[in-house]
């Protein structure tokens, strides 16, 4: 048979993918028909077994392989037994059946005489343990902890702590033995011992007084290790021993977290990690992982002040370092510790944002956030200049949204005064293109209606109407300035405003002009023309009371008819009435156009980027939903579950199911719920639809909601063997009776889904409910997560709603 190295030219002389996987089929039925051969020596086991670890490493099957890997390790040698570990480490895992049969050999091989061969028992068993293993092997494995010999000592402390893992019961075996090791001056098997501590721990906690005991000799050996001299065996750098200075101190914030932990001990903490942390070079990557850990440690448990401070000044230093992973960690830590030393971490305020123009955009976005945490009344002005210019060059469009969102809520809570907020705003408005979301649009026009200073408001129209002049590009802007200037005309109309270094009039043309270009304007997408053209003519209707030019007038007019043609059926709507209304005579129209009342802005919290970035993801979500809906992720990718999904309907096909629930929809389509555009749906103040009069279950557990319907589940039966009953129960949100409801459903794929027919029909009248029971059956302890898609109609318009919903407690 030809040799591993044989197989992997052919492989890699290949030109297509064809020609790859017809020499991987050829090779592998050689190695299945040398397997079957019973007069099969170990040279040519041993090759066929190399060249299934190729096969495993290009994602190949190997299952065939499995028994032939214990095959080779039951050889007596050591050859033999190094290739067969590491087969049997590679392709077996704790799930395998023939697992039972590795027992005895590894029982042999870690009594073995030979150090290295026991090494290599030692190290299968560490990664692929079992519940049962561990149970069968824990003995050896003691024994072995025992013995003098510092190499396997050292492997024997770590494979107990993985056993320990799998099965915690096995700590009672262990935990005696925890204090002659750690009393070990071997850094090799300080290094195992606290790996066990840090696994006996977890396990269980009647394990915590014993282990807090021994705080005393980790100090020791950590002032041992740092003012020791120079070990070339572990020396790093010019550090001494980093791997076991970071296990130390990594140890010692464990167990000084501990209620059991005394003042006594947290003192004698206290000194030694300002000892570490001052005798340190920080120049040094081995040296910046021991500070790393030391400032970890300071901000975990009950440190003292100076000492803090001292940890936010080390990470101070690690910004100033060209090591873009340092910089990087340094930014992340001080974003953790901002809540516990503000003041501290505001001292590095200038580092920080020169950050923001970092070439790493991982740093840039790390320091983006740091920015807008350490804002407050005092830094506002400096800081927002600076992340306005970040926003002027960034090219990251993802970024903007976020951004745009904090920048918002930033001047609503910090603005020394309000114009200064205001021009603000409409820079940022200038700066963000396609990127402000639409509650920043709510605030801004929100907060421009709550102004009750005359002449303040002027200087926004101004401002905002300059603005939009020189760039109409920029479609929250024109959004914003559409909507004001339907306002708000009447107070710069006759006055002068600068464009492009130019002082013009502002009169009923410039106006007009602006508003044609915009409606012109091929810029914009499908769906942002449609809300502009929306917004416009409800300026249009409201401009017709404060021109008094005739010819004005009329050219308002004919931008109205215009659009009463139009193709999209809510600008055509919108068209005809407010061409009745301006037929209407002036007085009465001077009433019923009157300026509208402020609305109340919205508090908002800030959120972190990675929120941000998952909240910028969602796509086809109903302005009314309670849980934001996406079409355009995979279901498991949201619910963090491996392997395709399953879809049940009661009265459809899963085949069916499943092109409907991962099809291109993108949500609602209803012409009565895109409404997006109108004033009172961008402030969410539009009348709620009347609650349905049903009985509430007392377990029941929302899951979504919109001026229509109602879902919520109720768990039945969570008996903990793999099985569930669940009811699902839909309730009218709405006076109009809702038909043809659908109600489909997809779980993963290690779960099957049930789902009874609904002895309501499909058509849920004004306060009425749709029960449907769902039998679930799956893997036992695995989570119950749903992706739900929801059709119906209403008064003639199709409704489709989809949401993720996972919030049971219990397991299967």
């Amino acid at each position: 048979m030809a040799s591993l190295k044989s197989f992997i030219k052919a492989v890699r002389k290949a030109k297509t993918i064809a020609d790859e996987r017809a020499v991987v089929r050829k090779e592998s039925a050689a190695i299945r028909t040398s397997f079957r051969d019973v007069t099969l020596d170990q040279t040519t086991r041993r090759i066929n077994i190399s060249k299934l670890l190729y096969l495993y490493i290009m994602g190949e099957k190997t299952h065939f392989g499995q028994v032939e890997c214990l095959k080779l390790l039951a050889s007596p040698r050591f050859v033999d037994k190094r290739l067969g570990y590491l087969a049997a480490s590679l392709l077996l895992d704790e799930n395998q059946e023939v697992l039972t049969l590795l027992t005895n050999s590894l029982d042999n091989d870690m009594q073995h005489p030979n150090a290295y061969i026991v090494g290599l028992a030692l190290c299968c068993l560490g990664n692929i343990a079992s519940p049962e293993l561990a149970r069968d092997l824990y003995q050896n494995v003691e024994k072995i902890i025992a013995s003098n010999n510092v190499y396997l000592k050292k492997k024997a402390c770590i494979v107990a702590a993985k056993l320990v893992e799998k099965e915690p019961d096995l700590f009672e075996f262990f935990l005696p033995k925890i204090g002659q090791l750690l009393s070990d001056k071997s850094p090799a098997v300080l290094l195992g011992a606290l790996r066990l501590t840090n696994s006996l721990y977890l396990a269980s906690e009647d394990t915590h007084p014993v282990l807090v005991k021994n705080i005393p000799k980790i100090i020791s050996h950590l002032k041992r290790v740092n003012t020791s001299g120079y070990q070339p065996d572990y020396d790093v750098m010019g550090t001494a021993d980093p791997f076991l200075q970071v296990a130390l101190l990594s140890t010692l914030r464990t167990l000084a977290t501990d209620e059991y932990c005394p003042d006594q001990h947290l003192e004698e903490i206290n000194d030694i990690l300002t000892q570490v942390a001052s005798n340190l070079d920080s120049g040094k990557n081995a040296a910046h992982a021991i500070l790393y850990e030391c400032v970890r440690t300071i901000f975990a448990i009950q440190s003292d002040q100076s000492l803090k401070i001292l940890g936010v000044n080390l990470l101070g230093k690690f910004l100033s370092t060209k090591e873009n992973n340092t910089r990087y960690v340094a930014l992340d830590s001080l974003l953790s510790v901002i809540s516990i030393e503000p003041l501290a971490v505001q001292r590095h305020r200038s580092t920080i944002v020169n950050c923001l123009s970092d070439g790493d955009i991982s740093i840039r976005r790390r320091a983006l956030e740091l920015s807008f945490a350490i804002l407050n009344e005092q830094n506002i002005r400096v800081l927002v200049r600076e992340i306005l210019t970040f926003l002027e060059n960034c090219n990251d469009n993802e970024l903007k949204p976020y951004v745009t969102s904090q920048l918002t809520i930033a001047a609503n809570k910090y603005s020394p005064n309000e114009k200064w907020h205001f021009d603000t705003l409409i820079r940022m408005l200038k700066l963000s293109g396609d990127y402000v979301t639409s509650d920043n649009i709510s605030s801004i026009l929100a907060l421009i209606l709550q102004c009750n200073d005359n002449e303040l408001k002027k200087h926004i129209v101004q401002k905002l109407l300059t603005s939009c002049l020189e760039d109409s590009t920029q479609f929250g802007l024109s959004l914003i300035t559409v909507w004001s200037l339907g306002e708000y005309a009447d107070l710069v109309l006759g006055t002068n405003v600068e464009v492009h270094s130019k002082e013009i009039l502002v009169t009923d043309k410039v106006v007009l002009d602006l508003i044609d270009n915009l409606i012109n304007n091929s810029t914009y997408s499908e769906s942002e023309t449609v809300q502009l053209i929306t917004y416009i003519l409800t300026a249009v209707i409201k401009l017709s009371v404060k021109f008094s030019d005739g010819a004005s007038l009329e050219h308002l007019r004919q931008i109205l008819n215009a659009r009463t043609y139009d193709n999209n059926l809510e600008i055509q709507v919108r068209a005809v009435e407010y061409q009745e209304i301006f037929a209407q005579d002036v007085s009465l129209k001077r009433g019923l156009l009157a300026r509208m009342p402020a609305p109340p802005v919205k508090e908002r919290e800030s959120l972190t980027l990675q929120k941000a970035n998952n909240k910028a993801k969602r796509v086809g979500s109903s302005p009314n939903s309670g849980v934001p809906s996406t079409t355009e992720d995979l279901l498991l990718d949201l619910m963090d579950d491996n392997g395709d999904s399953n879809g049940v309907n009661g009265n459809k096909d899963a085949t069916a199911l499943l092109s409907d629930i991962f099809g291109g929809s993108n949500g609602t389509v209803s012409a009565s719920q895109n409404n997006n555009a109108a004033i009172l749906d961008l402030f969410n103040t539009s009348p709620a639809a009347p609650a349905a009069p049903i009985a509430e279950e007392t377990n029941s557990i929302p899951a979504f909601s919109n001026n229509f319907i109602k879902v919520s589940f109720v768990p039945k039966s969570f008996p903990s063997n793999g099985e569930a009953i669940i009811e699902a129960l839909v309730d009218s949100n709405s006076a109009s009776t809702v038909e043809q409801f659908q109600f489909l459903i997809a779980v993963p794929k290690t779960q099957k889904l049930t789902i009874s027919s609904s002895s309501e029909g499909d058509t849920l009248v004004p306060g009425g409910r749709i029960k449907q029971v769902l039998k679930l059956a799956g893997k036992q302890g695995s989570k119950v997560k749903f992706r739900v898609k929801a059709k119906y109609t209403v008064n003639g318009n199709a409704i489709e709603e989809q949401f993720d919903f996972g919030a049971f407690s219990q397991t299967l």
